[in-house]
């Protein structure tokens, strides 16, 4: 067990959750600042397995495969590396919600962050954060992962931390950034840009995920302190954390879940089922309450992306190992089957409209 810094004793063992789509608007807002055309942003949407109108309503929640799967796309799009950082200099203050108005109106620093932690659960279930304090350092750690890991919303999570506990206390010089470490891995090329932005050091493939601060900066008092309005939005969080973590219906889950399994022979019922924790026939019954069954998802699913994947100009032999064909001939059948044309023909019909 892992007490974290909200008092909360909590397992250790990996997470299952929804992610609140507030945290893909972003992305999506850039991709739109930066001209993209309607079809970059259909693909956009279309990878995440979302639409403008699930974006727009405030409650809606998705899966962390989905936000993963989102930040890679966005990512691609932009043709943007640094896309978290350059985001972190840009998002306007108040962009997510009553969990950032909270930690802006915190007395200090430290209360500000183990707010965060503790609220952070209404944007994101699926991880678990803490304010670790080791003495004269402490870190904002990352203790719980998610199944699906989204490297860049810890980037982003970090930095906007960083740009927004600078504005908030009396200087920018009062917060001492002593190291950053990311448990994922960056090109060598890109790294500088991450020192240059943190002001710090900046670790990669790293043990944990953290960002390490001076621990007598903790008590810092914020400029934007307003004790009115916490007492206002703490009992309207607090009530939203008492009602639980939402959960997506299984066949949202399942689409989630095979779209990152397509690849390989885990696009299986067995497969899926066991990474959702249930049995096959459980699964099979699951779904059929819901009206549908998983061999007619996966076929969806694959139409989908073999459609998206043509008119993108993939190879098709490329296109029928990412579906999982056995073949490139497997492919070409299933897809006549599915739209009447063959990868060929529908090519060239895209490229003619």
């Amino acid at each position: 067990m892992t007490r974290t810094s909200d008092g909360e004793a909590r397992s250790t063992k990996s997470r299952r959750g929804t992610v609140s789509v507030v945290l893909v608007r972003p992305l999506a807002m850039a991709l739109v600042a930066r001209g993209a055309r309607a079809p970059a942003l259909a693909d956009f949407y279309g990878a995440a397995d979302l639409t403008p109108e699930i974006l727009a309503d405030a409650d809606a929640r998705m899966s962390p495969a989905q936000l993963c799967v989102a930040w890679s796309e966005a990512q691609r799009l932009a043709d943007d590396p640094h896309l978290a950082l350059h985001l972190a200099e840009t998002i306007p203050a108040g962009a997510f919600g009553i969990v950032e108005y909270i930690c802006r109106s915190a007395p200090t620093l430290r209360a500000a962050l183990t707010q965060w932690c503790r609220y952070l659960r209404l944007l994101d279930d699926a991880v678990l954060v803490g304010l670790v304090e080791e003495g004269a350092l402490s870190a904002l750690r990352v203790l719980v992962e998610s199944e699906a890991p989204a490297p860049a919303s810890h980037e982003l999570c970090f930095a906007l931390v960083v740009r927004h506990a600078r504005a908030m206390l009396e200087s920018p010089l009062a917060l001492h950034v002593r190291r950053v470490a990311f448990t994922h891995d960056v090109p060598a090329a890109q790294r500088d840009a991450y020192r240059t932005f943190f002001g710090a050091p900046v670790r990669f493939r790293a043990p944990h995920t953290e960002l390490v601060l001076e621990t007598s900066d903790l008590d810092q008092p914020l400029r934007t302190a307003d004790p009115s309005l916490l007492a206002i939005l703490q009992p309207t969080a607090e009530e939203a954390l008492s009602r639980g973590p939402a959960t997506l219906p299984v066949t949202d889950q399942v689409r989630r879940t095979l779209r990152a399994a397509m690849q390989s022979d885990d696009a299986q019922l067995d497969a899926v089922a066991k990474r959702l924790g249930m049995t096959g026939r459980s699964l099979q019954r699951r779904l059929r309450d819901e009206g549908t069954v998983f061999q007619a998802l996966r076929d969806e699913l694959r139409r989908d992306l073999a459609d998206r994947y043509v008119g993108q100009g993939m190879s098709f032999a490329e296109i029928s190992f990412l579906l999982g064909f056995s073949e490139p001939s497997a492919f070409f059948r299933a897809f006549k089957r599915w739209t009447g044309l063959t990868p060929y023909e529908r090519r060239a019909s895209l490229a003619g409209a």
